[in-house]
């Protein structure tokens, strides 16, 4: 090894990492090694013994290597060019990459994004450009991409993951392709609402692209019009969008002059109890008032207030509700909300088993459902009723 292919090594690291010959800086990795040689040629090679001592020759290299360059100079002149944008956007999602693999909490992909697909990690055009214009001062006091990437990392950081509040601001600027990605949770969201519909297979690809369309029309419309309801949680939200794409099934099922529509292929439970006839502001989270208001002897204010306890997990309603079934409710929300069948709800519980067991163990969970939606109701008049 020699200092010279130790320079050339660095060049061509900083030419891969911050695209220095497709920006313009050098014409190639060699112009680099020849502005840097004269300079530190003749260096001893023992520096590269040492990693300490290594260390601080790199950052001297470094620095005369991007003052030569004049990359202060270059990032006031040509810092706005569509070329140094497109580094800087591809610079963004690579930070924005490794924080996404680095965290480990919870974020809105959780119940907002299809899988593949994020929410809370993702830089749309339009996004970019609002960092940019808070960043575009700060980068005019830069010398060197390290730098640059340092005032990169720092913004994403503090701007990464993108929380409930953000994503609503991201919707209501009318954000492309944020909507695009929450569309693709509208589709899946109305594909489990139709799918548990007693609808005939001609129909059903109808009732689902109704469904889809509708719902996202006029979920569009009413974020950006900002006439929705405060959510607290992004839960709170999906199932604000899975109680539209239910109104828009039933409109659906009502077009195609079709039987009315079940959650069950049994008819165990009517459609009644996870719909509301329209969404007003007290679709998300109704307050314990309103809960006290419902007659106990109207059967569909019930069902529709024990829904939206259910749908919302609304407390401290909720754990009254659950108080030593937590397991068994948690069947009914995996099932009705979640979309998933019986058969992959066993899948889930117990990965191992034959097919004869799994299939064994499917009607044990669908019959405990329907005892647990039994006992559900019951406790639910009797908190209404104040026993």
């Amino acid at each position: 090894m020699t200092i010279k292919s130790v320079i050339a090594e660095l060049v061509r690291k900083e030419c891969e990492a911050y695209r220095l010959v497709d920006l313009g800086l050098l014409s190639s990795v060699e112009e680099g090694v020849c502005l840097l040689l004269p300079v530190f040629g003749a260096a001893d090679l023992s520096v590269l013994e040492n990693f300490a001592r290594f260390r601080v020759w790199r950052r001297e290299v470094l620095l005369q290597f991007y003052r030569q360059l004049d990359y202060a100079g270059f990032i006031r002149e040509a810092g706005d060019s569509a070329s140094f944008r497109c580094f800087l956007f591809g610079l963004k999602r690579r930070i924005i990459a490794t924080l996404r693999e680095q965290y480990k909490g919870p974020t809105i992909d959780k119940e907002l994004a299809v899988p593949g697909k994020t929410l809370a990690f993702k830089l749309s055009a339009m996004l970019d450009e609002e960092l940019f214009l808070k960043e575009r001062p700060l980068l005019l006091t830069i010398d060197t991409p390290v730098i640059l990437e340092e005032i990169c990392r720092d913004d994403c950081r503090n701007f990464f993951p993108v929380d409930l509040e953000n994503l609503m601001i991201r919707l209501e600027k009318d954000d492309s392709e944020f909507w695009d990605d929450l569309y693709l949770t509208v589709k899946k969201i109305a594909e489990t609402v139709t799918s548990g519909q007693s609808v005939s297979i001609l129909y059903r690809k109808d009732v689902l692209q109704d469904v889809w369309t509708d719902t996202s029309l006029l979920l569009h419309d009413k974020v950006v019009e900002k006439n929705i309801p405060v959510f607290e949680t992004s839960l709170h939200f999906r199932n604000y969008i899975a109680r539209m794409c239910l109104n828009k099934c039933r409109e659906a099922v009502r077009k195609y002059n079709l039987p009315d529509i079940v959650l069950t292929v049994t008819g165990e439970m009517s459609s009644d109890v996870f719909l509301y006839e329209e969404e007003t502001e007290d679709d998300i989270g109704l307050q314990d008032g309103n809960l006290h208001d419902i007659d106990c002897d109207d059967e569909v204010e019930v069902k529709r207030g024990l829904a939206v306890v259910f749908w919302d997990k609304l407390e401290p309603w909720y754990s009254e509700l659950t108080r030593g079934i937590e397991e068994k409710a948690e069947l009914i929300f995996l099932h009705y909300v979640e979309g998933l069948s019986y058969e992959k709800i066993a899948a889930m519980k117990d990965r191992e088993v034959s097919v004869e067991e799994r299939s064994r163990l499917a009607g044990k969970l669908r019959q405990d459902v329907v005892r647990t939606r039994r006992l559900l109701r019951q406790r639910f008049v009797e908190l209404l009723k104040g026993k």
